[in-house]
This record gives C-alpha cells, structure tokens and sequence, in this order.
C-alpha cells in the first residue's frame, strides 16, 4: 500500500508542509517494506502544480494522502478517485505515518480554501 505525503525536505524526518501545494517534494512511501519514492515539485512541469501534484498521487496508485490544507482543484481529484486525505501538518513524515497507522490522524473531509484552522 502506498501512501503519499506533501514535504518540506525529501526524508522521513522532514516536516508535513502546512499546504498540499506549494510543498518541497512529494513523498509516496510503501507501507509494506517503508521504501520512499520522491517526487521534486519543482519538477513538475504543468500548469496547475496542485492538480499535478493530485494526479502524481493517483499516478502512483496511493489509498492516502497526509498533507496541511488543499485547495479545491487538487482536493477534488483526489476525493473523486476516493483517496483518504489525513491532516499531518506539525509532524515528521514518519511520525504522521505512524499516526495513520493508528488512526489518530484527522481526516480532511472538504478543501481548506474557504476557512482557516488554526
């Protein structure tokens, strides 16, 4: 199973990024032998790195996202493929990992566009 997470550095003790997009790199870590596929943003060459950044998920066949807030464009590519998206922001990738594993992260269940969470 693979699950992506939005970064700010390219390892497992980086941050969660605050927003889906802009973040530093994509991570899609498999959950059964924890190897780490990165995916640069500043790669990415279209025209919406949101929705870019939604479709790599997709691409690389993710049940999960964990990431801070999501615009609406990226959020529903995501929920309309039914990928579960998980608040991780203030986390280490490999802390929110675990938190997943354990369901004690909180699910994004609508685009954090339209109001703030402090």
């Amino acid at each position: 199973m693979n699950i992506a997470v939005t970064a700010d550095g390219i390892s497992l003790e980086s941050q969660v990024s605050e927003k889906f997009e802009p973040c530093s790199a994509l991570l899609i870590v498999n959950m059964n032998d924890l190897t780490v596929t990165i995916i640069k943003t500043k790669d990415l060459t279209g025209t919406s790195p949101e929705e870019d950044l939604a479709r790599k998920v997709l691409e690389y066949d993710c049940e999960a996202v964990i990431t801070g807030n999501i615009n609406q464009a990226a959020f529903n590519i995501l929920a309309d493929a039914y990928v579960t998206r998980y608040f991780g922001t203030g986390n280490s990738v490999k802390a929110a990992l675990e938190l997943s594993e354990k369901g004690l992260l909180k699910l994004i269940k609508e685009d954090c566009t339209a109001h703030h969470h402090h």
